[in-house]
């Protein structure tokens, strides 16, 4: 008779935890971003370059994200529900914030009124050429293919819901007599 040997299960230590989900987490994140750079790549919108630098970024970024939850997450000691949700709650919120530092959004265009745009002065300098205008064809217009037919817009729906904060109509009361009379 063969003898079997088992050896104890050994408990993940805090440290050990925290570091395997940085790995995962920069795994994933590698993952994720190369596969969105190749199809930028591929259609001339980036460079391999760049790429790479978002590739770097997004690894690390989700391995901090990722440590961070769980770290948070077995200090507390919670459940293993509780500690699911605050692993990805962490999670997101570390990752959110890191992206906010490494990748400001674009300064959104503020609007002008009238007045102050007038105040404004017209920028000095060479104005720009407009692009020569396209020739008609020779043989009349083309015609319109099914893309562009299938693609027409279709004229909308009247809507026949009851507008928000309307008051509602009762359904009409059976009176007695009639009530009687169907039983």
């Amino acid at each position: 008779m063969t003898k079997q040997y088992t050896t104890p299960a050994k408990a993940v230590t805090f440290g050990g935890a925290i570091l395997g989900a940085a790995a995962f987490g920069a795994v994933l994140g590698a993952a994720t971003a190369a596969a969105r750079g190749i199809r930028q790549v591929k259609s001339g919108q980036a460079t391999r370059e760049d790429v790479a630098r978002d590739v770097a970024r997004e690894a690390g970024s989700t391995a901090v994200a990722a440590g961070a939850g769980v770290a948070v997450a077995s200090a507390l000691g919670l459940g293993p529900v509780l500690s699911a949700v605050g692993v990805v709650a962490v999670a997101v919120g570390a990752k959110y914030a890191l992206d906010s530092v490494f990748r400001p959004a674009p300064a959104k265009a503020v609007a002008v009124p009238a007045k102050e745009a007038a105040k404004i002065p017209a920028p000095k300098g060479p104005a720009k050429k407009a692009a020569p205008a396209k020739a008609a064809p020779k043989n009349g217009p083309a015609p319109k293919s099914a893309a562009k037919k299938a693609a027409a817009p279709k004229p909308a729906a009247k809507k026949t819901a009851a507008k928000k904060g309307a008051p509602l109509k009762a359904a009409p009361a059976a009176s007695a007599p009639e009530t009687a009379e169907k039983a």
